[in-house]
């Protein structure tokens, strides 16, 4: 409660000190050198679970990769060096919103051209939202090869922040990723293939880096390959804790399809952001977290001196591995760490209660802050509502089992769906948007175009594939009220999943949800339009729906998706363009891809462009891309 007060308190001044404070920006510089390895046998620590037989794609050799770290107001350039021979590369990160610099939003296809093989590009933007985020490959499915790491951006005049950093002691990064021991283009193959192969479960979960393959400890299998010296002591990472002293832990899920539940063994702990919003303290004994999510809580020392367990299990899904990290205090003994003993409690896999009260009692602490707050107010007839129904299907075509957004199956464009859009809206004789035709895509419609009971098993004639394919999107005019409503169904096999949103280049505010089929003449009135949590990643629980409302402040195209990455590369996505004819002429290297397809080399060619906001830097710099069209998932 004292944390509350004070922050209400500090909201009064926050504005005025806003006015009065002006601090010098900085350029913040990372060279980020990606390269393919493989544990062996004379090498087993890049091994992250004792598995020897695992090719990965290590940033600086670190895993999860080098945390990036800047102030709102910097300008942060990350040279990116791809020595892999064969990935093409895009980097997106993930809760930076890029504001008026839609070039540099990293997503493959909808934003820029990948790189190539062997090649380098440089990504410079100011940065402007503050919290906890992360970076990621946005190519495919190789972030979920070790493409991945933190991102921690603290705002200098944020009172709200520097109240809150009074508070705890120290802090620590709590990176969650399932682990496959096959990698991603394997995986890839069998969901593009007919009959169908599902990627399964991973065969290990690790925090920080660090997990166990349960076969690999005591005698192991015949024919696996696991490190001489795997134990529990040296594959399990450590948490320093001092006793007495309050942690601040920034939880962020990198998993590519899991959902978990996060709790520490004789410790409670007080959720106070979300994604880079501050939020009304809530204790919590264990922590719901869905693919992509971010939560940073608070967790006070107040045990014996001991070594103490936090651990995972898997929600919305029948199985998973355990993720294991141990919170060690100081003075407590050095070795002989086991799995056994008193562990923490969780819920189980399939009861959504626990997330319910979770994400019912995540308030924004000062909606007032932000610039974007009157979305909340707005008079509803002025209100655009999208509601947006995620259905598997199978297409005769091709044969493949695909997941649709209204009927929609979203394919990748030969042509980045930005670089489209600009030149549509540009062309002479051109329409006005949003009634513009965007060559070579597909509109999504508002509303699905089948109905049916949403509880119940998928109609067949929407299961069997009746829709359209292509790069797909939803046409935006800056300055709209947007509320999208995402509603789930029954997966062809007859079981509802859960899916994770994801919104490039804004946040949201989650104003309700609910579970069974959406009802417009009703559900509206449980909306919370006075301090929902303004966040960019949602959980869509199974059977239910969940609403969302942001403005269209930001013209370009960004990609909306859900997380779990075997759901992306299945189609289960689009694009919102808004107002393209806003933007100003795409840097040369956006091109590279399509210009420079069959060249090889390596000449380096720099474009700086301000988009939207002439006072924002935005830099791209690209070589000769290999390829032709690029996968964006």
């Amino acid at each position: 409660m004292i944390f509350k007060r004070v922050i209400e308190l500090a909201g009064l001044v926050t504005s005025l000190a806003s006015l009065a404070a002006l601090v010098e920006s900085k350029t913040v510089e990372y060279t980020w050198t990606l390269t393919p390895r493989r544990a062996s046998p004379k090498d087993s620590s890049l091994s992250p679970d004792c598995n020897l037989d695992r090719l990965m794609l290590l940033v600086n050799n670190q895993f999860p990769g080098p945390t990036m770290e800047a102030n709102v107001g910097d300008t942060v350039k990350v040279t990116l060096i791809n020595e892999s021979p064969t990935e093409s590369l895009a980097l997106h990160f993930h809760g930076l919103t890029m504001q008026g610099q839609p070039y540099l939003d990293g997503a493959s296809t909808v934003t820029q051209c990948a790189s190539g093989p062997m090649q380098t590009q440089i990504y410079e933007f100011s940065v402007s939202d503050s919290g906890t985020h992360y970076w990621h490959g946005h190519v495919s499915m190789n972030r979920a090869d070790g493409f991945q790491g933190p991102i921690i951006i603290s705002d200098p005049e944020s009172e709200d922040e520097k109240l809150l950093e009074e508070i705890y002691d120290g802090e620590a990064t709590v990176f969650l990723q399932d682990w496959y021991h096959l990698d991603g283009h394997m995986r890839r193959t069998g969901l593009d293939s007919a009959p169908f192969i599902w990627i399964g479960n991973a065969q290990s979960f690790l925090i920080n880096g660090g997990g166990i393959y349960s076969p690999c400890l005591g005698d192991g299998v015949e024919g696996l390959s696991c490190a001489d010296d795997c134990s529990v002591d040296n594959a399990i990472k450590s948490i320093d804790f001092e006793a007495g002293k309050t942690y601040r832990l920034r939880i962020i899920a990198g998993t590519e399809l899991v959902g978990v539940n996060f709790a520490i063994q004789g410790h409670n702990m007080t959720v106070v952001e979300v994604e880079g919003t501050i939020i009304e303290p809530y204790v919590v004994e264990n922590l719901d977290i869905m693919p992509a999510q971010r939560y940073s809580v608070l967790v006070k020392a107040d045990r014996e001196v001991a070594n103490y367990w936090a651990t995972t299990s898997v929600r919305y899904r029948t199985t998973a591995p355990t993720g294991y990290i141990n919170i060690k205090y100081k003075g407590a003994p050095e070795t002989n760490l086991t799995l056994d003993g008193d562990l923490p409690s969780h819920p189980d896999w399939e009861t959504t209660q626990p997330t319910v009260d979770l994400e019912s009692n995540l308030f924004t602490m000062n909606p007032s802050s932000f610039d974007d707050v009157d979305v909340l107010g707005a008079d509803p007839d002025s209100v655009r509502r999208i509601i947006v129904v995620g259905t598997q299907a199978r297409d005769k075509a091709s044969k493949l089992l695909r997941w649709t957004a209204n009927n929609v199956t979203m394919t990748m464009p030969k042509i980045p769906m930005i670089l489209a859009a600009y030149d549509a809206a540009a062309a002479d004789g051109a329409a006005s948007w949003p009634d513009t035709e965007v060559p070579g895509t597909v509109v999504v419609p508002d509303r699905p175009p089948t109905t049916w009971n949403y509880t119940e098993r998928v109609d067949e004639s929407v299961g069997v594939y009746n829709g359209d394919r292509g790069p797909s999107y939803i046409p935006l005019v800056e300055g709209e009220v947007v509320e999208l409503v995402l509603q789930n169904v029954r997966a062809l096999n007859g079981v509802p999943e859960m899916h994770s949103w994801h919104l490039h280049g804004h946040s949201f505010y989650v104003v309700g949800s609910g579970f069974g089929t959406f009802d417009e003449e009703t559900d509206h009135e449980s909306y919370n339009l006075v301090n929902p949590v303004r966040r960019d990643t949602v959980a869509l629980l199974p059977l239910g729906w969940v609403v969302i409302r942001f403005k269209a402040n930001n013209p370009g195209a960004w990609a909306f998706h859900c997380t779990h990455v075997a759901h992306s590369v299945m189609g289960m996505g689009f694009t919102f363009i808004t107002s393209p004819e806003k933007l100003e002429p795409p840097p040369p290297a956006t091109y590279a891809c399509l210009e420079n397809s069959l060249v090889s080399g390596s000449e380096v060619r720099v474009t700086k462009s301000s988009s939207v906001l002439p006072n924002l830097k935005a830099v791209v710099v690209a070589v000769a891309m290999l390829g032709g069209a690029l996968s964006f998932f």
